[in-house]
C-alpha cells in the first residue's frame, strides 16, 4: 500500500507532466500496442527531485584522546526529493518518516540541517516473529558495539542514486523476557523514490511454521500493509525474509507491476558474438542486475551494449546494476553511459564498491563494484546506449576517480570515500565523519612513484601513505571538540577527467555550518586535489582551539619532516626547520600576503621500515575571503601545532584566524580555496612521463622549489573572448548564446582542467587549441571519444563538457595559449 498525501499527487501530477513533455513530437502516452519508438537518451534523463542522502542526524562516535564525552543517539537519516526517514539504529524504531515538501534541488538540499528529517512525522516500524505460538517482538538492535570490525550498523552503498544500510544484532522477546533464538537484521534500500525494508531472520534451532511480519504505521494508519514470510519450517542456518515497499511521493510510476513490460538487453561489446549478458531483475529492489566480464587490461575499456524498452503506455523507471566484481581495477574506475556513437552522454552512474575482507567472512564484504543509475523511459519507447567503464587509463592518461568505498571486511563500516589518479591504488581518502581518526582528510599518496613494493623498481602499485588533514578544527572554551554532525555527501561526479564531490554539515552546538567541495583532476604528473570550503556563523563562538583547514591531523599524522618554508607569487619569503612540540603550537598569527600564498613541508622523514618512495607536501592557498569577529580579513593566517600521534613527534599546518580574533559572531564567514600537492622527493623516485617535473626535481626535489613552481605555473591569466570565465584554476567558462567560447589562458603547469558549462546537448562539440599561430582541434582519444567528461545537470536541465589540457612548456616559461570551444 503506497504512502499518499495532497503532496504526493502533486508529486505525481508533476511527474506526468514531465514524462509527457519528455515524449517525441506527435506521440501520446495513451496510444495503442504499436511499434516502440527510438529515444536518445536526453528522453530519460533523472529529474531535479532523483537525489538520496544517508546521515547521522547526531554526528557518529567520533576518534578522539580522550575519547568522546556523552555517546549521542544513533539516528541514521535517508533523506531524497521525494521523502525522508529517520530511524534509531539502537531502538529499531522509525522516528520521523514522511513526504518532504518543497525539496530543495540536490546542491542545495545537501547544506540543510537534519531538522529536514526529523521534524516530518512520528511513524512505528513493527517487527515480529511469530513461532510455536509465541510472538517475539524486536526490542533492540545494534546491541554489541565494542567491536569495530563488525560495528551492526552497516553503510553497505551511498551515492547519489542509492542508499543502502542495514542494522544487525537486532533482539526479539516474547511477552515473558524471552529471546528469540536467530540471528536478525534490518536493510535498509532507498531510491529517490522509493524506499524497501527487509527483514531478514536466521534461526540457531530449527523452527516450525515461523512467520516474519515487517510493517509501518503513522497515526494508526498502516502505511506499508505487513510483509509475511510463513514457511512451512526454517531450518537451523536457514533464512526467512520479509520486505515492504513504500513509494512516498512517487505513485505515478509504481502502478504497474515493477519490472513488467520492462526489458533490458546486455552485450559485450568485446565479444559481440557471444550470448547476451543475462539481466537478472530483482523484485524486492526493482534493480537489473548485470555482470559483466573481467577486465585484466586497465588501459582498456569495458564495454557493453544496452537496449531497454519500456513496452507500456506510461512512462517507467528502469534501474540498473552493472556490476564488476573480479578484477584488478577496483582502487580506480568510473562508470559512464555513452550513446551509441561512443560520446559520453553525462547520465550519472552511481560508483560503491569494497575490497575489504576479513578472515571472517561477512555479508557484503569484497571483492565487489557496483555501477548504479537510472532512467525514465517514455511510453513504448526504446533506448540504445552503451555502458563504459573506464579503469587506470581515460586516453591516454590515468584517469580521476572518486567513489564510496564500502569498509565492511575492515572495520567501523561508515562512510568512506576514495580517490584515485590510475587504478593502483588510493591517492587521497575522505572519512566525512571521521570516526577512525577523528579527521576528515585521511590516506593521501603520490602518483607514478616507486611503489611499497619489496621490488624498489616496481611501478603502478600502491604508493607510501603521507596523509592526513583535516577541514573544521572548532574547540569549545572547556576543548571540547565540536565535530561536524549531520554531514551528506553529494556526488556531482565520479570523473574521469575532473571529479567533484560536496561534504556539508553543521558542527555539534549548531553554531557554524560547513561545506566542503573536493575535486582531483586528470593528470600525469602530481597527486593535485582541489578543496573549496566555506563556513558560515550562526551564532556567538567562543573558542579555544580554532582551525578552517588543516595539513597533517592531530591524530593522523604519522611522519616527521624537518623545514617548513612559505612564500607568494613573488617568490620564497621565509623556512625554518620544524621544532616538532608536542600538542601545543610552535608558531602562531603567522600572515600570508600576496596573491597566491604557498606553503612547502618538505625534508620528511620516512618510518625506518619503509620500501618505496617517500612524498613532500604543499598548499597553495588560491583564494580567500572572511569576516571574522565582525570585520573583514583581507589576508588568512597560518600556524603550525605540534602532534606526536602514536609517539611520532611532528606538526600540522593550520590556516587560522588572526591572533587578535578571540571569538565570532553571527554573519562571520570563511570561504576559501586551496590546493594541496604531493611532491617526489627524489627525481629517480618519479617514472611517469611528464618530463617538465622531471626536470624539476632534478633541480630542486626535496626543497621548497616545486611547490612554488606548482604555486606560481598554475596562477593563471584567463581573459574571455567569447562566453564568460567563471573560474580562474581550474578553469570554468560559460558559453555564450551560440553555444561557443573562445578564451586567453597565460601560465600553466601539468594538465589543466578546463570545463564549459550552459551546454544544451550532450555531444556535438569540440575544442581548439591555438598556440605562435597554430591551430590544432584537442583530440587524445586512444578507443575514440575517450578524453573528455560530459555531466548533466537535472537542476537546470543542462550539460558541462569537461577536458585536460597540458600546458607545460618549455623551462616552464609562461606562455597565453588560445581556446576555441563550439
Amino acid at each position: 500500500m503506497a504512502y499518499s498525501s495532497a503532496a504526493v499527487l502533486a508529486a505525481a501530477l508533476a511527474w506526468c507532466a514531465y514524462a509527457h513533455a519528455q515524449l517525441p513530437a506527435g506521440q501520446d502516452a495513451t496510444h495503442g500496442r504499436s511499434a516502440l519508438t527510438q529515444v536518445s537518451i536526453d528522453k530519460c534523463l533523472p529529474g531535479p527531485r532523483d537525489y538520496t542522502f544517508q546521515y547521522w542526524a547526531g554526528g557518529f562516535a567520533h576518534y578522539t584522546s580522550p575519547p568522546a564525552i556523552v555517546p549521542v543517539p544513533q539516528i541514521l537519516c535517508i533523506q531524497t526529493g521525494y521523502y525522508g526517514l529517520a530511524i534509531d539504529v539502537q531502538k529499531v524504531q522509525v522516528a520521523n518518516f514522511g513526504v518532504i515538501k518543497d525539496a530543495l534541488p540536490a546542491d542545495q538540499a545537501v547544506s540543510q540541517y537534519p531538522s529536514v528529517v526529523l521534524s516530518l512525522p512520528p511513524a512505528k516500524l513493527s517487527l515480529t516473529v511469530e513461532v510455536d505460538g509465541r510472538t517475539y517482538v524486536c526490542s533492540a538492535g545494534a546491541v554489541r558495539q565494542a567491536d569495530p570490525k563488525s560495528y551492526p550498523a552497516r553503510l553497505i552503498e551511498c551515492g547519489r542514486l542509492i542508499q543502502r544500510a542495514d542494522i544487525q544484532q537486532l533482539v526479539f522477546v516474547d511477552s515473558q523476557g524471552d529471546v528469540l533464538p536467530a540471528d536478525s537484521r534490518l536493510e535498509i534500500v532507498a531510491w529517490p523514490d522509493r524506499l524497501v525494508l527487509i527483514l531478514e531472520v536466521i534461526p540457531t534451532r530449527n523452527f516450525e511454521r515461523p512467520k516474519v511480519k515487517i510493517g509501518i504505521t503513522q497515526k494508526d494508519k498502516n502505511l506499508s500493509g505487513n510483509s509475511t514470510s510463513q514457511p512451512e519450517k526454517a531450518a537451523a542456518g536457514e533464512k526467512i525474509s520479509a520486505v515492504i515497499v513504500l513509494r512516498p511521493g512517487a505513485q505515478a510510476y509504481a502502478a504497474d507491476t515493477e519490472g513488467e513490460g520492462l526489458s533490458v538487453e546486455a552485450r559485450d561489446l568485446a565479444n559481440p558474438d557471444r550470448p547476451a549478458i543475462a539481466a537478472k531483475y530483482d523484485a524486492a529492489i526493482d534493480l537489473y542486475d548485470i555482470v559483466l566480464p573481467k577486465q585484466d587490461n586497465l588501459d582498456a575499456l569495458t564495454r557493453a551494449s544496452l537496449s531497454l524498452a519500456n513496452e507500456t503506455d506510461r512512462p517507467r523507471t528502469i534501474r540498473l546494476r552493472l556490476r564488476c566484481d573480479d578484477g584488478p581495477g577496483i582502487t580506480g574506475c568510473v562508470p559512464m553511459i555513452r550513446d551509441a556513437e561512443g560520446n559520453p552522454t553525462g547520465l550519472f552512474v552511481q560508483i560503491s564498491k569494497n575490497w575489504h575482507r576479513d578472515k571472517r567472512r561477512l555479508l557484503y564484504d569484497g571483492p565487489w563494484i557496483h555501477a548504479t543509475t537510472l532512467l525514465r523511459l517514455p511510453a513504448r519507447s526504446r533506448l540504445d546506449c552503451e555502458f563504459t567503464m573506464a579503469w587506470a587509463r581515460w586516453g591516454a592518461l590515468p584517469s580521476a576517480s572518486h567513489a564510496q568505498l564500502c569498509l565492511i571486511g575492515w572495520g567501523h563500516n561508515q562512510l568512506w570515500d576514495q580517490a584515485a589518479l590510475g587504478s593502483w591504488g588510493e591517492n587521497i581518502c575522505y572519512e566525512p565523519d571521521a570516526v577512525q581518526r577523528g579527521c576528515m582528510i585521511d590516506d593521501v599518496r603520490p602518483l607514478m612513484v616507486t611503489s611499497m613494493s619489496k621490488d624498489p623498481k616496481n611501478q603502478y602499485g600502491w604508493t607510501n601513505n603521507v596523509g592526513g588533514g583535516d577541514f573544521l578544527v572548532y574547540c569549545d572554551p572547556t576543548g571540547r571538540r565540536q565535530f561536524l554532525k549531520g554531514v551528506r555527501a553529494y556526488y556531482q561526479d565520479h570523473g574521469p577527467n575532473l571529479t567533484r564531490v560536496t561534504y556539508a554539515g553543521v558542527t555539534d552546538d549548531e553554531a557554524i555550518a560547513a561545506r566542503m567541495d573536493v575535486s582531483l583532476g586528470r593528470c600525469d604528473d602530481l597527486t593535485r586535489v582541489f578543496h573549496h570550503f566555506r563556513y558560515d556563523v550562526r551564532k556567538p563562538v567562543r573558542f579555544s582551539r580554532l582551525a578552517f583547514y588543516q595539513l597533517g591531523a592531530d591524530h593522523y599524522l604519522w611522519f616527521g619532516y624537518d623545514k617548513i618554508a612559505r612564500g607568494n607569487e613573488k617568490g620564497l619569503l621565509e623556512e625554518w626547520p620544524v621544532q616538532k612540540t608536542r600538542w601545543a603550537y610552535e608558531r602562531t598569527g603567522i600572515e600570508c600576503p600576496g596573491r597566491t600564498p604557498w606553503f612547502s613541508l618538505h625534508e620528511s622523514v620516512p618510518p625506518a621500515d619503509t620500501r618505496g618512495a617517500w612524498a613532500n607536501r604543499g598548499l597553495v592557498i588560491r583564494s580567500w575571503k572572511a569576516r571574522l569577529g565582525g570585520r573583514d580579513v583581507a589576508s588568512p593566517y597560518a600556524c603550525v601545532y605540534g602532534t606526536a600521534d602514536n609517539e611520532i613527534t611532528s606538526a600540522a599546518l593550520e590556516l587560522s584566524a588572526p591572533p587578535d580574533v578571540t571569538e565570532l559572531v553571527a554573519g562571520d564567514f570563511v570561504e576559501a580555496e586551496v590546493e594541496v600537492i604531493v611532491v617526489p622527493m627524489a627525481v629517480e623516485d618519479y617514472y611517469g612521463p611528464n618530463e617538465n617535473l622531471r626536470a624539476a626535481l632534478a633541480a630542486g626535489a626535496n626543497t621548497w622549489q616545486p611547490v612554488m613552481r606548482e604555486a606560481v605555473g598554475n596562477d593563471l591569466e584567463v581573459k574571455a573572448i567569447r562566453g564568460r570565465v567563471l573560474h580562474a584554476y581550474p578553469i570554468v567558462v560559460a558559453v555564450d548564446t551560440n553555444q561557443s567560447a573562445q578564451i586567453e589562458v597565460a601560465g600553466g603547469i601539468g594538465f589543466v582542467p578546463i570545463t564549459f558549462t550552459g551546454l544544451h546537448r550532450p555531444s556535438g562539440y569540440q575544442l581548439w587549441q591555438s598556440r605562435g599561430g597554430h591551430t590544432v582541434k584537442v583530440d587524445q582519444s586512444v578507443y575514440g571519444n575517450d578524453f573528455w567528461q560530459m555531466s548533466y545537470d537535472p537542476t537546470n536541465g543542462q550539460w558541462q563538457q569537461t577536458f585536460n589540457i597540458c600546458l607545460d612548456t618549455p623551462a616552464d616559461r609562461r606562455q597565453t595559449v588560445s581556446f576555441t570551444f563550439k
